[in-house]
């Protein structure tokens, strides 16, 4: 039995395509009545379903092509191609290239600058930035790599001068060709049905990236385990490991924080007289892989839909004056495809203005093919009390895509293991809740002491709000509380900021215990015999940051902060 393998490289398809084609045939050949009339019908039928999947796979990936002729992107010595993205040397040397392309094209601009202008004023260095920024953004995009601010259209110049010392860092260069990478094995193993519940498929996610996120997983909890923090001014240490536990960051903490939460919001419904109801958010058969109209759109794409879909129906909200709050929870249907739940409140009498706005959103895009029945895209259910409350509802979406537990199923904590690698691997926000208070404020003030709120009895009630977890409470208690913000430049000229503690009607309330640094175990004993003694520690978090220059500002909220820009810069369109 010989099947001409040689055969099917003659026909280029992309390397993945070609290899899946040879893996499935060489397992065919291995079944006890394989014969050789069935394996060429066989091997006839996985050509014909990869000429679909090789055309999807190209779209994407251009350079993916294989032909004759057909050659990979390539300037100079750059070369990308599969086996270039698959290679972590080859991948560190494209980045570094890249990288100097950039270097190369910021330095004619200068030199160009320099011999076409004899002085050079604030207007002709803003004008040599914005041409530097263009030049190394079009480089990028010609190896498939998406510019910082790509999307946007206006930018101060503090923000172009960022996005040039990002794109000409050799680190910030790697992480987006291992991006890339994550990118094209999933879209690659989707565009050839390996993600699904049929036979030799994998829910969810494929199980190539599935392993590789479990990989670094791994990885991850190598490095907690290896490392400490060290307290810059006391020399006082902690485990990472154990901090990382008390943290969201362990999803038993995060899921029962959400649990809180939930409940606070069903206990504020009670109190206010407003109704709940359940919307699934589901995207027309073209963003389907397992549908026969599926046109290529990647599942990133589809979330970025949605998440378009519903900004534009808040705005509708807010202009009809809709007063709402509540949670989202996306989530993957078994081939991949993102949805999103909506678990709302709102006034009775403003229910169905709200249910039209958001159904009209959902239905407009190819509304041909749902005819007379929007439930395939749009679903409504309204909460009933007497057969189960909010909390116990979304409890069941909250576990399926953090924990997996307390649900029947018997792989439901291997399903969301595979929840979380599919937001991951796409880069899909999960959860996000709106309406409520900032979750930093509630984090911060859960991190204070008891006796900093006590010179204030609506602070001090807030406070026990939050200690006690009383979600309802704190939301109806914190209006008179803001974030306080350590800022600092991060190594690409952004602002970074550190939540220092809670501004209550002009005092400060600390919930931090002072200044950190990550190092592993191994070295801090060292470090803290050379630097401790000689730390500042008289100095208190007030005398050190004080609050000239420091506004309050909240990383939780998704609306402009109040007054304005956190910049003065100019904004500049391009």
């Amino acid at each position: 039995m010989n099947t001409p393998l040689n055969a099917i490289q003659r026909l280029y398809f992309p390397v993945v395509v070609e290899n899946d084609i040879k893996k499935k045939i060489e397992a065919r050949k291995m079944r006890a009545n394989a014969t050789v009339s069935n394996i060429d019908k066989y091997q006839r039928e996985l050509i014909s379903n990869a000429v679909k999947s090789a055309n999807f796979i190209v779209n994407e990936f251009p350079w993916a092509m294989r032909s004759e002729h057909a050659k990979p992107i390539s300037k100079g010595s750059m070369v990308l191609d599969h086996f270039t993205l698959m290679q972590d040397e080859q991948l560190k040397k494209l980045a570094q290239r890249v990288v100097n392309r950039n270097i190369v094209l910021v330095g004619d601009v200068e030199r160009e600058t320099n011999e076409s202008e004899s002085d050079v004023s604030d207007d002709v260095y803003v004008n040599a930035i914005i041409e530097a920024y263009i030049r190394a953004r079009k480089n990028l995009s010609e190896f498939h790599i998406k510019a910082p601010g790509h999307s946007q259209k206006k930018h101060t110049l503090a923000q172009l001068e960022s996005y040039l010392m990002k794109m000409l860092c050799d680190d910030w260069m790697r992480k987006q060709f291992l991006s890339l990478r994550r990118y094209y094995i999933e879209y690659t193993q989707v565009a050839l049905s390996r993600v699904g519940d049929g036979k030799h498929q994998s829910t969810y996610v494929s199980e190539v990236s599935y392993n590789n996120w479990v990989s670094s997983q791994r990885e991850a909890l190598e490095f907690i385990k290896q490392n400490c923090l060290v307290n810059v001014e006391t020399g006082e240490t902690y485990d990472l490991e154990e901090v990382v536990k008390r943290t969201t960051a362990n999803p038993a903490n995060r899921y029962i924080e959400m649990i809180v939460r939930a409940r606070g919001f069903e206990e504020l419904a009670e109190e206010k007289g407003y109704v709940g109801i359940f919307v699934t958010w589901t995207l027309p058969s073209k963003y389907h892989k397992n549908s026969k109209v599926w046109d290529g759109s990647s599942y990133k794409k589809g979330a970025n839909r949605l998440m378009k879909l519903w900004g534009q129906s808040r705005a509708l909200l807010a202009k009809n004056n809709i007063d709402y709050y509540g949670f989202r929870v996306s989530e993957p249907h078994k081939d991949g495809t993102p949805h999103a739940h909506y678990f709302l409140f709102c006034n009775e009498y403003e229910q169905m203005d709200l249910i039209n706005i958001l159904e009209s959103a959902a239905v407009a895009e190819c509304r041909e093919e749902l005819m007379n029945d929007i439930t395939p895209r749009f679903k409504i259910k309204f909460a009933d009390p007497s057969i189960g409350g909010f909390t116990s509802y979304i409890a069941k979406y909250l576990a399926k895509n953090i924990t997996g537990k307390f649900l029947p199923e018997t792989e439901a904590e291997l399903n969301a293991f595979k929840a979380r690698a599919w937001a991951s691997t796409h880069r899909i926000r999960q959860f996000q809740s709106f309406g409520g208070a900032a979750i930093g404020l509630w984090r911060a003030i859960r991190k204070a002491k008891r006796e900093d709120a006590e010179f204030d009895v609506e602070c001090l009630a807030m406070y026990d709000d939050a200690d006690k977890h009383r979600w309802a409470g704190f939301c109806q208690s914190v209006k008179n509380a803001e974030l306080l913000h350590e800022k600092n430049i991060s190594r690409y000229g952004e602002v970074t900021k550190r939540v220092l503690g809670v501004i209550w009607d002009d005092v400060f309330i600390s919930s931090t215990k002072g200044r950190f640094l990550m190092m592993k175990k191994s070295e801090a004993a060292t470090w803290i015999k050379d630097n401790v003694s000689q730390s500042l520690v008289s100095k208190s978090l007030v005398s050190i940051f004080g609050r000239n220059g420091v506004s309050p500002w909240s990383t939780e909220n998704n609306c402009n902060p109040r007054g304005g820009a956190a910049h003065a810069d100019h904004v500049l369109n391009i």
